[in-house]
């Protein structure tokens, strides 16, 4: 009888373990898709400076085959001097992978930027990796592959908040 006992404890035992694995990995793929999700409320709210804070210390970023940036401080100035004025920025189909501490993922791009004071439109990719620092998910790698930018018809470069705002100062 004892013996019987122990093994539904061991089987309990085993069954909270996966249980728990289960829920750390549903939990890291929300996490991972709310950083994701951050990254573009940050480029949305013209905080696009900010971006840096979300990338591991040497994470690295490479924009549609510009020179790879590595480097939380390099990263801060890639996106300081990054050449759109404003981009409203829509994210698909964002898959998850989770492998304890890093991940990867993927998802498509379909932005409004404002580039030269012209409005465009531009689809593309990101691929990501992902690394868990401390409990918290950080970028460890993004790579933006532009499919295409064109100019749009419509310009909506002067009805954006921002340029509103500058123009009353």
């Amino acid at each position: 009888m004892n013996t019987d006992s122990g093994n539904t404890l061991a089987q309990v035992a085993q069954q909270l373990q996966a249980l728990q694995r289960r829920v750390d990995q549903l939990e890291s793929v929300e996490a991972i898709r709310a950083l994701r999700a951050r990254y573009h409320t940050l480029v949305n709210e013209d905080q696009g400076p900010r971006l840096y804070e979300l990338f591991a210390p040497d994470a690295s970023v490479i924009y549609n085959g510009r020179p790879e940036v590595f480097g939380r401080e390099a990263i801060r100035t890639f996106f300081e001097n990054f050449p759109v004025q404003y981009a409203r920025q829509f994210i698909h189909q964002h898959e998850v992978s989770v492998d304890g501490d890093t991940g990867t993922g993927q998802s498509y791009l379909d932005g409004r930027p404002v580039h030269g004071g012209k409005s465009f439109y531009v689809v593309g990719r990101f691929d990501d990796a992902y690394v868990r620092i401390d409990g918290r998910w950080y970028f460890k790698k993004v790579v933006l592959t532009v499919h295409y930018m064109i100019e749009a018809a419509e310009h909506w470069e002067t009805l954006l908040p921002m340029t509103k705002k500058a123009e009353a100062v």
